[in-house]
């Protein structure tokens, strides 16, 4: 047997074996309750309410390509471009020419989220390499304590990051696995930081029903390492004992005394943070054909999504994309990503009236995009519009450039 199918045969095994391992890893997800971090206690936390805020870098769940959103995030079995380096590793193994993307979101509270990637395929096309970088800015806003609600006129700024590297292996006609690892960090006040490891991985299998493509997928995201945040705004000083008669027992003024035991000088210790997990979230993945012709193409996808911080959620898109030339064509999509962990009711079950916008058309989202093919080279514009109910609603352009 040839080294090429040794390889091949054992990176086959491989994945196969992740089919089993991962979605293990998904059920230990599951078994956290999505509580965040096992120490805070669920005492006062409405039945099946979420704890979103209690994970580090979430950021990391900003989805980035607008295709996708504007599918309803219901995209890991559909994604076939660079943007899948954030949907699904194993996607980016259709591509069949170099890309890159770049990815801006008008987020809620005045955030901004930028991401670029750039991938490659190598050799013969069964190996596709990429890296990505992005970039949550974080405005500066007043410092507020328990004593100051209102603030307490000092500012503060911060900002998240992560960046890192793409593999996917076409295995088969009909398999496609891949794998991310990445680098992760967040910052405030300019010297709090933590940082952490993590890897996001999955798989694609294709075949074709009724005469027209189907697709299973499955991935999993930001499984890795914790962050605990450490800098020099942690470090404060502990003084001596204080002076006169409050010497503890034993202590005396050494100036008067030569025997008497001398105060010790000051000291510097680090306040310790609590360690923060990140977002994990495993996602399966059905997509379809509904309808396929030369100028024409009509799918229709849903996903399962588990997430460590949230109960189950569901995610279900549909794209329309028609060919007006062999050189331009133009496509229009809807979905709807259904999270169980907010209430419709204008009051929870102890009486309190809920603030912000009525969340009954939370995760609701639509979108299009346009591509144009000229000599040979691919350019690429959508638009995605997701509503976040009581929050405000994301804006996402994502313009992508292959040659």
């Amino acid at each position: 047997m040839s080294s090429k199918k040794v390889m091949r045969t054992l990176l086959t095994a491989c994945l196969a074996l992740s089919f089993v391992t991962l979605p293990a890893f998904g059920q230990g997800v599951a078994n956290q309750e999505y509580s965040g971090l096992d120490k805070y206690l669920t005492q006062g936390r409405a039945n099946n309410a979420s704890f979103v805020g209690v994970r580090a870098a979430e950021f990391l769940e900003i989805p980035v390509g607008a295709r996708g959103i504007g599918m309803g995030s219901a995209y890991a079995a559909v994604t076939d471009d660079i943007s899948s380096i954030w949907w699904n590793p194993a996607g980016l193994g259709f591509l069949q020419n170099r890309e890159v993307m770049v990815t801006v979101v008008d987020y809620t509270m005045d955030l901004t989220y930028d991401f670029a990637a750039a991938a490659v395929p190598l050799g013969d096309g069964n190996i596709v390499v990429g890296g990505f970088f992005g970039y949550l800015d974080i405005p500066e806003m007043e410092m507020t304590t328990i004593g100051s609600p209102l603030g307490t006129g000092r500012t503060f700024n911060a900002y998240d990051l992560q960046m890192g590297g793409t593999m996917a292996i076409t295995l088969s006609d009909r398999f496609l696995g891949g794998i991310s690892l990445k680098y992760v960090h967040q910052d405030m006040l300019g010297n709090i930081g933590g940082s952490a490891f993590a890897i996001d991985a999955g798989a694609i299998y294709h075949a074709e029903f009724m005469g027209r493509e189907m697709k299973f997928a499955f991935a999993i995201q930001n499984l890795g390492t914790n962050i605990t945040m450490k800098g020099p705004n942690l470090l404060y000083e502990v003084g001596p004992e204080s002076s006169g008669d409050d010497y503890p027992t034993g202590y005396a003024d050494y100036s008067g005394n030569r025997l008497a035991t001398s105060r010790r000088a000051s000291r510097w210790m680090y306040r310790q943070t609590h360690t923060y997990r990140l977002p994990t979230v495993l996602k399966l993945a059905l997509a379809y054909n509904l309808y396929t012709s030369e100028k024409a193409n009509w799918l229709a996808t849903g996903e399962i999504w588990r997430n460590s911080t949230i109960p189950l959620s569901y995610a279900t898109g549909t794209e329309l994309n028609y060919n007006f030339t062999p050189y331009m064509s133009a496509a229009v999509r809807m979905g709807w990503f259904i999270q169980t962990d907010e209430y419709t009711e204008g009051k929870d079950q102890y009486g309190y009236s809920y603030l912000g916008d009525d969340p009954t058309l939370r995760g609701l989202s639509f979108g299009g995009g346009i591509m144009r093919k000229i000599a040979g080279k691919t350019l690429s514009f959508n638009y995605a519009y997701r509503n976040k109910g009581r929050l405000s609603a994301d804006n996402f352009f994502t313009v992508s450039f292959g040659f």
